[in-house]
């Protein structure tokens, strides 16, 4: 299920350990201060590239891509920093069954909504299996978690799509002209099954969009330079002619894989224009202050990528 995402994880001893899994407690407050008040890439907050831009907003720290804030879609994705919940979810949880407190959790979701100056009643979300099926929402699923899905799209203005993760890769897509959004969660398993691509077929078929007028924007993930998996994993993309160029081999039976590229490549092999997909380039494990992460701390929190369609 959705709180359970992103454990697609090899053996305890295989894992990256990247900085602090205890934030410094005086770290949050700092850098929503420094966020708030200094430059675009202030101390203690990752430099991002330049398409990609950091936020304050209703006290949580948030990342939005410059490709789908000047279209004006609403979006963001969540940090583990703004919340109230105690460690080792500290702070910005929103997953509700890794077993924080159910009241920390509605606070932080009814903050990450704030950001998009959403009430939570509209928060809808996914059930999260690791597959690449779809489900079409509206007004009728405001509050519900869709089962069997991995993949959220709509055209209505009330409701706010979320994906939960905590590795797994977010991606978000927004066709601006047909005013339609999906938000997908995709680990290795939904990468290999194609999950990003199915996105954008949901998205021309239950909308009539045109791949070539959609935006794409993959959102912080465990990177190439954390991930390791080993060969069954590797033989899961065989179907995929650009596996090669997401691989790189690092040992016997060993491999790292580069979920960023082979979730960009997807969507553009589906159609959408190379210069509409954006990437974060921030790797969920490494960032210890910023970002939760399965692979590096075990029990942890969980971070959202949610989107919206504008309303008029």
């Amino acid at each position: 299920h959705s709180d359970a995402s992103c454990q697609e994880s090899q053996p305890e001893s295989r894992r990256p350990r990247h900085g602090s899994n205890q934030p410094c407690p005086r770290f949050f407050s700092t850098l929503l201060e420094t966020v708030s008040t200094g430059p675009a890439a202030p101390l203690g907050v990752p430099v991002v590239p330049s398409d990609w831009r950091w936020a304050v907003r209703d006290g949580v720290l948030v990342l939005l891509a410059a490709l789908l804030d000047d279209a004006g879609v609403p979006h963001a994705f969540t940090t583990r920093v703004g919340g109230v919940s105690a460690p080792p979810f500290d702070t910005l949880n929103l997953g509700r069954a890794v077993g924080d407190a159910r009241e920390a959790v509605v606070e932080n979701r009814r903050r990450a909504l704030g950001a998009l100056d959403r009430p939570l009643a509209d928060h809808v979300e996914a059930s999260q299996v690791h597959g690449a099926a779809a489900a079409v929402v509206g007004a009728a699923d405001r509050g519900a978690k869709i089962p069997s899905v991995d993949i959220l799209a709509t055209r209505d203005p009330s409701v706010v799509l979320a994906m939960h993760c905590a590795d797994c890769v977010p991606v978000l897509l927004a066709d601006p002209a047909r005013r339609a959004v999906a938000a997908v969660h995709t680990g290795w398993r939904g990468t290999a099954v194609g999950a990003a691509a199915a996105a954008v077929r949901a998205m021309v078929e239950a909308f009539a969009c045109r791949p070539r007028d959609l935006l794409a924007a993959i959102g912080p993930a465990i990177g190439p330079c954390c991930y390791e998996v080993d060969t069954p994993v590797r033989e899961g993309f065989a179907r995929w002619p650009w596996r090669e160029a997401v691989f790189a081999p690092r040992g016997p039976d060993r491999w790292v894989l580069d979920l960023w590229e082979a979730n960009r490549r997807q969507v553009i092999e589906a159609g959408v224009r190379p210069e509409a997909v954006t990437t974060s380039a921030l790797c969920t494990s490494c960032l210890a202050e910023v970002f939760f992460s399965h692979r590096r701390d075990g029990r942890t929190g969980r971070m959202a990528g949610m989107i919206a369609v504008p309303k008029r």
